[in-house]
């Protein structure tokens, strides 16, 4: 069954005896983590116990799906619930779901972290459907998903923040849930005894979470946030950033998704692909990647290559027209493609 997200929180403050089993899907793979251990807790005291408590991996499943089936049908100990945790990509967790989805029972909870998922795979549109499987979707945390965990977080903590350092630790912040978690836990530790914080203190604990800035144009035109892309641009150009610098770094970064596409294409899952990649990406860049790939084709990378390579030749012409104006409008178009996702 589909948990729609406003029902998540409720599902997890109080699981509905019928699902015996949950699904955890999508590309925020800390936010998967998360839950799954969250889940857990919920039907176990203690997740190191062997006697009640199994974990299983993709690979192991696929290669022998009867280690799922026996997982699921051990006795638990008298009073326990039998916990099943398993992990892997959705490829390498079909076969095995599907053949074992017969056996899911009362006295045991099965729950699935599947990365590396969209709402389209066969896995996950399976589970949507089976009423004893809880389907939750694990996207990236968008802004205000983030101000409320810092808010939450600091706040349990007593430490005192305002809407606008709040804000402002957010935009230091990427997309990976367990990341960020990391990082506002980071800060809590720094002001257990002050009880309060200001900017420089954030600069001091964070500074090193701070996305450079051309990754934040990066990100923002791939988002589609197109009122973001003029302020952006006045402050790389405050900066002495010059125009050839900035399609060039847009034209690296999409060399890298053209290499993702095309081991995709061979097989890869994208999470591999990105892990293959040569020199290896930053790992709090990653998850910002795989979202890039996924907007498009082979061929759309192929042409927004060329695009940007036409746009740096424009740009060597001369100043007039000015080579900051030729971004600005190159990148608001592409951002208002993106936007809706038609590229």
């Amino acid at each position: 069954m589909k948990i729609l997200s406003r029902d998540i929180a409720a599902l997890f403050e109080k699981p509905n005896s019928t699902f015996f089993a949950y699904l955890l899907h999508g590309m925020d793979a800390g936010l998967i983590d998360e839950r799954a251990k969250e889940l857990a807790l919920l039907f176990s005291d203690n997740l190191n116990d062997p006697f009640s408590v199994t974990r299983l991996i993709g690979k192991e499943v696929q290669a022998d799906p009867a280690l799922l089936a026996d997982a699921l049908n051990a006795l638990p100990l008298a009073g326990t619930m039998r916990v099943v945790l398993l992990s892997g990509t959705v490829t390498e967790l079909m076969s095995a779901i599907k053949s074992n989805i017969l056996y899911l029972h009362a006295e045991c909870r099965l729950i699935i972290s599947a990365k590396d998922s969209t709402t389209k795979h066969s896995l996950v549109t399976l589970c949507d459907k089976h009423p004893n499987i809880a389907s939750v979707a694990c996207y990236p945390d968008e802004d205000e998903q983030r101000k409320k965990l810092i808010y939450e977080t600091l706040i349990q903590n007593n430490i005192d923040i305002s809407s606008h350092l709040t804000e402002y630790i957010s935009n230091k912040l990427g997309d990976d849930r367990s990341v960020n978690r990391n990082e506002i836990e980071k800060i809590s530790l720094y002001a257990a005894k002050t009880k309060s914080l200001n900017k420089e203190e954030i600069d001091f604990v964070l500074g090193d979470n701070n996305l450079p800035i051309l990754d934040k144009l990066v990100d923002n035109v791939f988002k589609g946030k197109t009122e973001t892309i003029g302020p952006l641009l006045t402050k790389i150009r405050a900066e002495g950033i010059q125009p050839i610098v900035i399609t060039r770094y847009f034209q690296s970064h999409v060399k890298i998704l053209i290499t993702i596409t095309a081991k995709k294409q061979k097989g890869l899952s994208i999470q591999a692909a990105v892990n293959n990649i040569r020199p290896p990406i930053y790992f709090k860049r990653k998850q910002s990647v795989i979202n890039h790939s996924k907007l498009f084709s082979i061929r759309g990378c192929f042409a927004l290559m060329e695009r940007f390579m036409q746009l740096e030749g424009q740009c060597k012409m001369g100043s007039n027209p000015n080579p900051y104006s030729l971004i600005g409008q190159s990148l608001l178009g592409i951002a208002i493609k993106l936007s809706s996702h038609r590229f």
